[in-house]
């Protein structure tokens, strides 16, 4: 059974902590506009410490727990967490409690030869890009009747006499792009696979409003089943990696 970051050690504030994690690591936008409290980084570390413990990679001893973040700092030394015993802890307190940021040096101190490694969320790299050999089958129904995709989707689209129209012209644009430049399509990581987002721009759109989502198939085509907002699309995506394309910025995203 997995267990919540927030719940395996006790964290103190767990806002500074956070924040602490941000100021260590690589300079990176862990939030959406308007948001200030790193809701990007809280997102990445939660669900990152969930495939760690699927795969096994959250070293425990006697007396101390460390796990590895993913994360590099400015010397591109991979950062850890390190907890030890909560010896204060009453029945139902967490076993251990959150000591430091720390790195593969620091850890050799505890005689931690060999770290956990970092989660690992593909085997199949081709995965991580768009062939544009494919066909896309795109699941219309789910996209403009199901409520929660509904909701997603621009007033254009929603209230137009044809809004799968207006679906499809947008797909068949990002299909396009995407073909033109493989770099455009962005690797997702989601109950326990990998797909691919592509944008999704109605009418005369600068940015993108939506994310489609694309899960290759065995025989060689993408199923198109659903659409994503911007900022689920890259709390999705960052669980990878820091995406690259210049549509998914969190510095862009409201």
């Amino acid at each position: 059974m997995l267990t919540d970051i927030y719940n395996y050690m006790l964290w103190g504030d767990y806002n500074k902590k956070i924040l602490e994690l941000s100021t260590v690591a690589l300079p990176e936008s862990w939030d959406f506009i308007g948001k200030t409290e790193n809701s990007i980084l809280k997102n990445y570390l939660k669900y990152t410490f969930f495939k760690l413990q699927e795969e096994n990679k959250v070293l425990e001893v006697d007396t101390f727990c460390v796990f590895n973040t993913g994360l590099f700092n400015k010397y591109y030394e991979p950062i850890y967490v390190q907890g030890e015993i909560n010896t204060l802890a009453k029945e139902e307190d967490p076993k251990w409690k959150f000591k430091c940021f720390c790195t593969k040096y620091e850890l050799g101190y505890l005689e931690v030869n060999s770290p956990p490694e970092r989660a690992d969320y593909f085997s199949d790299p081709s995965l991580l890009v768009f062939d544009w050999r494919c066909h896309v089958n795109i699941n219309f129904r789910h996209i403009l009747e199901d409520n929660d995709n509904r909701l997603r989707l621009p007033e254009s689209v929603t209230n137009s006499d044809n809004p799968d129209w207006q679906l499809e012209g947008s797909v068949n644009n990002s299909i396009k792009r995407v073909s033109a430049n493989y770099k455009l399509a962005v690797p997702q990581y989601f109950n326990s696979g990998i797909q691919l987002l592509l944008p999704l721009y109605f009418g005369k759109e600068s940015k993108p409003s939506l994310a489609l989502v694309l899960t290759k198939m065995k025989g060689n085509y993408y199923q198109g089943h659903t659409c994503l907002t911007m900022e689920m699309a890259y709390n999705n995506a960052r669980l990878i990696s820091k995406p690259e394309s210049n549509w998914l910025l969190p510095q862009e995203i409201a």
